[in-house]
């Protein structure tokens, strides 16, 4: 499983490797498309409907959404009401506190997608 080895305004650290903003789903790393959101909804405060599948892809256990520094990013509501109809729990956290939840239960051996906002 991926670990998140550090998170800072706008930057986070996985396994070694610097990103601005990631999704971690079934063990691969995808830097979050940042121009394409801005063409979608004008910011990355928001989740595509691209990353909700990615999101929900291998079947995980959790899925933890980081959503910002102040807590801006926006939960999709297609996450909320599929992850629910597969009895996937979804965490919507500060992303100081989701890192730390991510990395507690990928240690715990928990299957655990990710997305993790920078900013905001």
């Amino acid at each position: 499983m991926l670990k998140i080895d550090s998170v800072e305004w706008g930057k986070i650290v996985v396994d070694g490797q610097e990103y601005e903003q990631v999704l971690l789903a079934d063990d691969e790393v995808m830097e979050r498309d940042s121009v394409t959101l801005h063409q979608l909804f004008g910011t990355t405060h928001q989740m595509s409907d691209l990353e909700v599948e990615k999101l929900l892809a291998g079947k995980p256990e959790v899925i933890i959404i980081g959503n910002g520094w102040d807590g801006v990013m926006e939960l999709n509501k297609k996450l909320a009401v599929r992850s629910k109809k597969l009895k996937v729990e979804v965490k919507v956290l500060r992303t100081p506190a989701a890192v730390e939840e991510y990395n507690r239960l990928v240690a715990k051996g928990k299957k655990v997608n990710a997305l993790i906002h920078t900013t905001c």
